[in-house]
């Protein structure tokens, strides 16, 4: 699995992170150069490759966590718990939204890729310029079809999603 996915995701190197953001709890980033893209009739400009992520994850620098995967369910600075109700998946209500807007402002355009470490469980590590570090590690012993932990894929060649799985390894 470890050759596997450094074949994939060994592509991102020298590439730069060029935004992130979440569909609910589905976190993804785009790498590399910004293309014309049609889905739907819409023509958008998007990142190259995407990496999109279900599993636990994290980024950190300076042996600091900056924002993790967790902070989906935590309310953003200034949550009033008396007045408000708190709902996690509205956009920007979640300490994620608040700290990957962040994290995006002072990365965008100006962090790249240096190196990939993946494991042998479907797990990786994206070593990123200015000292950021992405660490993505499924856990959950599920090892089924439906266990998606990440996918990876490329927007301009439309192939097909390099898929890791609780079971392994799928081209969707």
């Amino acid at each position: 699995m470890r050759e596997a996915i450094r074949s994939q995701i060994g592509k991102l190197i020298g590439l730069n992170l060029r935004y992130a953001g979440r569909a609910s709890n589905l976190f993804w980033l785009g790498f590399g150069e910004m293309i014309s893209v049609t889905r739907r009739g819409k023509t958008e400009k998007l990142a190259e490759y995407a990496l999109d992520i279900q599993c636990s994850w994290r980024i950190t620098k300076d042996n600091k966590i900056l924002v993790g995967s967790r902070d989906f369910y935590s309310p953003r600075t200034g949550w009033n718990e008396e007045n408000d109700d708190f709902d996690w998946d509205v956009q920007g209500n979640n300490r994620f939204d608040e700290r990957i807007e962040s994290f995006i402002e002072n990365a965008k355009e100006h962090v790249t890729v240096e190196r990939v470490e993946p494991d042998e469980v479907g797990g990786l590590k994206i070593f990123l310029s200015q000292g950021y570090l992405l660490e993505v590690f499924p856990d959950t012993s599920e090892d089924d079809e439906y266990s998606e932990f990440w996918r990876f894929f490329n927007r301009r060649e439309n192939s097909p999603h390099f898929v890791v799985k609780g079971n392994g390894i799928e081209n969707e």
